[in-house]
């Protein structure tokens, strides 16, 4: 039977198990964005715009 995904991530070089963690969270905090109500995005973008002005 294969390996699983954890006893793969733990035999990786510590540098490259951590980017790939970090491209997880970004992916993972990407993905729940998309799945907020459109009003709710909306909003947390016109937050931002008023950020940069």
């Amino acid at each position: 039977m294969g390996r699983s995904l954890q006893d793969k991530l733990a035999t990786l070089d510590p540098g490259r198990r951590a980017r790939i963690e970090a491209e997880t969270d970004r992916l993972q905090e990407e993905y729940l964005n998309t799945q907020q109500p459109p009003k709710r995005q909306r909003e947390e973008r016109d937050d931002t715009d008023s950020e940069k002005g």
